[in-house]
């Protein structure tokens, strides 16, 4: 249940990631006359894949956490 958690917050996450990294560049990435060129567009596309590599960035990293967590304990 944990994991499943986890990986809901990395998705948000990566999500939340994405709007802002899409709103940065969309602005940067724009013509003069404000129609976005083919590389906006691309990364336009791009949300699920931020989303999906939030959530399992999140999860390996507290899999990890807890992992080096686990032998600290033992070691006392």
């Amino acid at each position: 249940m944990r994991t499943a958690g986890i990986g809901v917050l990395g998705l948000i996450g990566g999500l939340l990631f994405a709007i802002v990294l899409q709103d940065i560049l969309a602005r940067a990435l724009t013509d003069a006359d404000g129609t976005p060129s083919v590389l906006g567009m691309i990364l336009g596309s791009l949300l699920p894949a931020f989303a999906l590599l939030g959530a399992v960035l999140a999860v390996w990293l507290d899999r990890r956490h807890r992992r080096t967590r686990s032998k600290d304990t033992t070691d006392d």
